[in-house]
């Protein structure tokens, strides 16, 4: 598109070390890639069982380490309605989450009679500051389009804005959000934002493309 990068981590993901309970399991759930690699070795012991997964990135990085992926959907609601048909009568899943997650998929995988044991073997940590890059550049308003991928992110890149005495530069840039929920807190601050028709990256880029042009 002609445009220059700028990246500045608001999370940084760590492994929690989380063991993984022993249990009879029909499934494995997984929602992100994170929750493949830090999974641990805890969880070979079910590299038999049939994961589905989130994502076609979640999708690779399980297929590299081994996993026997199945149903691959583009986000939590879309593959929910999957799990319920595949799965007609009580199931017991086993979910590799990140700590700080939506409850959509459990909650309605629990309201169809479905057990899930979510075990949280990831972690979003909150980074201390922009980086320097991006503060340099957002203060010498040469910001002109950002891409929000999380809720939890944008809350945090307003309130590290902020703490950088940064604010007053993002009105005068387009903030490209994921969904309406990403978009949130960035419309309640009056900002200049457009949302992606479907929450993922390709749809992301597609509205950054539309918004370039």
């Amino acid at each position: 598109m002609g445009l220059t990068s700028v990246v500045s981590p608001v999370l940084e993901i760590a492994a929690t070390g989380a063991a993984i309970p022993s249990g009879v399991y029909d499934a494995v759930l997984v929602s992100s890639a994170k929750g493949v690699e830090c999974a641990g070795a805890d969880a070979g012991r079910y590299k038999s069982l049939p994961m589905h997964v989130v994502g076609a990135k979640t999708a690779r990085a399980a297929e590299v380490q081994g996993w026997r992926t199945d149903i691959v959907a583009g986000n939590a609601e879309a593959i929910l309605p999957l799990l319920l048909a595949r799965y007609p009568e009580p199931a017991h899943f086993l979910y590799l989450a990140g700590r700080d997650r939506q409850a959509a998929l459990e909650a309605g995988l629990g309201g169809a009679g479905h057990s899930v044991t979510a075990v949280n073997v990831y972690e979003a940590q909150a980074a201390q500051a922009l980086s320097d890059d991006a503060s340099a550049a957002l203060g010498a308003g040469e910001i002109d389009f950002a891409l929000h991928y999380s809720r939890r992110s944008v809350e945090l890149f307003l309130n590290l804005a902020e703490s950088a005495g940064l604010s007053d530069a993002l009105p005068g840039i387009v903030h490209i959000a994921l969904s309406s929920d990403v978009a949130a807190p960035l419309e309640a601050r009056g900002l200049d934002v457009a949302r992606a028709e479907k929450p993922d990256e390709d749809h992301l880029l597609t509205t950054l493309a539309h918004s370039v042009s």
